[in-house]
């Protein structure tokens, strides 16, 4: 039988946590990733021992939507010693990330009561191609 202490365990468990999207340990690996952090440099950005990481690792992850995110937050970063403000920051950062990349790559159709973004850059660059026109067409109708 193996002799892993409850620490290694701990550790192990939150690692296969990584995947899970309801964990903290999924959030602390996103925002690793986005940000190019290490384990120890997250630790540090946090103001905590790296061991810590594996006991916020195994909470619930809040969303932002979320009624009691706010509750929820302190009582992590109470729970693990983190600044509220940071821990609330990183959740939202992981989580705008993740909603910008559900987007879809394809332009959206446009309607009369909206113009997307493309369209509205388009338009720009057209009205930009004109006052360029105009300055060479008169140029030449003077020399006809």
């Amino acid at each position: 039988m193996n002799n892993l202490s409850a620490n290694q365990l701990s550790v192990a468990f939150a690692r296969r946590l990584q995947n899970d999207a309801r964990f903290m340990a999924y959030v602390l690996a996103a925002y690793r990733r986005q940000e190019g952090l290490s384990e120890e440099e997250l630790a540090s950005e946090l103001g905590i021992w790296p061991e810590m990481l594996t006991r916020l690792a195994l909470c619930q992850r809040p969303h932002s939507d979320a009624t009691q995110f706010a509750e929820q937050v302190r009582r992590i970063a109470d729970y693990t010693l983190i600044d509220e403000a940071q821990l609330a920051g990183m959740l939202r950062q992981v989580e705008s990330l993740e909603r910008l990349a559900q987007r879809p790559l394809t332009a959206p159709a446009m309607t009369e009561q909206s113009l997307p973004v493309w369209g509205v850059l388009a338009a720009a660059r057209d009205c930009e191609d004109e006052e360029a026109n105009d300055d060479v067409v008169p140029s030449l109708a003077k020399d006809e």
